[in-house]
This record gives C-alpha cells, sequence and structure tokens, in this order.
C-alpha cells in the first residue's frame, strides 16, 4: 500500500477501500482532486433536515459573509446573538464532519434538524448530497481575486503548514493543480452544473460587493424569508467587511487554526486585488484557462468593478 500525503483537513476519506486520516503534510506531488475521484458523502444517517441551507463557495470566496446573511435571515435578523456565539457554532462544516455526520471535528453532532452548513468540497462528493431537496447557495469569485485570498490564507492556516514561499511560488503549486481542494475553476464549473437544479442559488462576490442590498434581498427571496427595507440595511451594516473584521464571532482570528500575527483573516475585501500580485503572464494564463474551462458552459466572472 502505497502512502498517501494529503487527503482532507481532518475529515475521514474512504480511498481505494482504505479509511486515512491528515494532519501533516499538506505539500504532495498529486493534485488533491485525484484522491477525491470516486469519493461521496453517505446520507442515509445524516442527523440534518431536508431544510438545509448549504453554502458552498469555494476556499477564501466570501464564505463568511454569505453565512452570515443567511444565519440573521433565517434567525429574525438577531444581531446581538450573531455578536454573541461565534460564526463557526451557528453551522455545521461538512468538510470536518465524519462521513456519515455523526461528528465534526471528533465532537458528536447533536441530535436534531441542523439548518445550515458550509463546505468547500467539489460537486462531484456531493452529488448525492445534492439531490435531496436542500437550498443551496453557491458563492463564485474571480479566481485571480480568490487566488490571492487564498494564497494569503495558505500563509496562515496551521493545518497548511503555514506556507512561507512566495506568490510565484503559491502560483506553480496552482499550475500544477497541487492546492487544496483541487482546482478553483474545474471546482466551480463543477457547481455551475447544478444551476438548472431547484433550489440552487449563485451570489457572485463582485456582485455583493457593489450592491449588498440587491444581494441580500436575492438571498432573502430565495430563502422563503420577508423582510423590511429596514431589515435589508441591518443586515448590510452588519455584514460589511470592516464590521466583520471588528466582530470577534466573524473574523475567525482566534479560532486557534490560524497565525493572525502573520496577516488577518479578514485582509481587505476587495475587487481587483490581483493586479498588485499576478504578473502579465499569471494574469494571461489564467484567462486563458477561463476560456478554456468556463466558457463552454456560460461561466463568467467580473475581474474588477
Amino acid at each position: 500500500m502505497h502512502a498517501i500525503k494529503l487527503v482532507f483537513l481532518n475529515c475521514v476519506i474512504i480511498y481505494e477501500g482504505r479509511h486515512v486520516n491528515h494532519l501533516k503534510n499538506i505539500y504532495h506531488n498529486r493534485s488533491p482532486a485525484s484522491y477525491f475521484h470516486s469519493l461521496s458523502f453517505k446520507t442515509g444517517n445524516a442527523t440534518y433536515s431536508d431544510g438545509l441551507i448549504q453554502n458552498c463557495p469555494n476556499l477564501l470566496a466570501g464564505t463568511a459573509r454569505l453565512l452570515e446573511i443567511s444565519w440573521l435571515l433565517m434567525n429574525d435578523i438577531d444581531v446581538e446573538k450573531a455578536k454573541e456565539v461565534p460564526q463557526g457554532a451557528r453551522f455545521l462544516f461538512m468538510d470536518l464532519c465524519s462521513v456519515d455526520f455523526k461528528t465534526c471535528l471528533g465532537a458528536p453532532v447533536p441530535p436534531g434538524n441542523i439548518p445550515l452548513a458550509k463546505t468547500h468540497l467539489p460537486y462531484h462528493i456531493l452529488k448525492e448530497h445534492a439531490k435531496r431537496d436542500t437550498k443551496i447557495i453557491v458563492g463564485f469569485r474571480n479566481p485571480k481575486d480568490n487566488l490571492v485570498s487564498m494564497y494569503h490564507f495558505y500563509r496562515i492556516g496551521i493545518a497548511l503548514n503555514k506556507f512561507t514561499g512566495t506568490f510565484d511560488e503559491f502560483f506553480a503549486l496552482f499550475k500544477d493543480k497541487h492546492l487544496i481542494y483541487g482546482d478553483i475553476l474545474d471546482h466551480n464549473v463543477g457547481w455551475w452544473g447544478i444551476r438548472d437544479r431547484p433550489n440552487t442559488m449563485y451570489v457572485n462576490y463582485e456582485d455583493l460587493n457593489e450592491d449588498p442590498v440587491k444581494e441580500v434581498r436575492r438571498i432573502a427571496e430565495f430563502l422563503g424569508k420577508e423582510v423590511s427595507d429596514e431589515d435589508i440595511t441591518k443586515i448590510v451594516k452588519w455584514v460589511t467587511f470592516g464590521n466583520m473584521k471588528d466582530q470577534k464571532s466573524t473574523n475567525y482570528d482566534e479560532a486557534g487554526f490560524l497565525d493572525s500575527k502573520i496577516s488577518p483573516y479578514m485582509r481587505k475585501g476587495t475587487v481587483g486585488d490581483w493586479k498588485n500580485y499576478l504578473n502579465e503572464e499569471q494574469s494571461k494564463y489564467i484567462d486563458e484557462q477561463y476560456e478554456k474551462t468556463c466558457g463552454p458552459v456560460g461561466l463568467e466572472y467580473r475581474f474588477e468593478l
């Protein structure tokens, strides 16, 4: 049996009939996607309900903001509770659960309905789960900004061994498809493939930055929540980048798995920061991959506002 250097964070993965755990070396000579080829989560004994709201952005594509908006809409815009209870305690992080959803981060998942969950997993792993009547919100971010945010997350991620290489070295990992969760574009195309599925919504990071009132209202309608203009204003104010960065409940700096001394989890929250990192050749490479991967299926991004 050959050694497998990477599986997926703390999640137990079934690979070639064997159970394997990962907490060590995140860098390897094969793509994570190759290890996930035939994996799918079991859903028969899951403890969540069919009314689950599932947020499925790629890593560093505005997950925290989408979760906060969804949670507030489902909890009577209770900003005080959102301030008191850490975001991580208000949803199920599917990626860190056992394959039967009975434990998460090694702790038992409480019985009863779990209304809100997040995942960064590729669609093919969760396609059986997606057959349920779950409402799924998919968050997209343009791959250039997404990659820059991932670079900084790698730098502070303790489970990721706090990457110390340059951005150019990180870009090489991206080109070789060696990043966690696999290729950004492949990931997004996978989730884009369910766009005709009922109860599926897409929210673009750039649109949410440009017109948060419009996007929050769209999310409210998708979740079947009647909200007033005052409610929308309250939510938009709460999920501003500055506020979420200041709130201990949402910025994850004290969560224990990030080294915020290197860089804060909430870093900039802008569109177009990629121009400060990608050189002309790197930008052109992503453009070419974008046209090849996303163009044929009509998946479009906005790279600046």
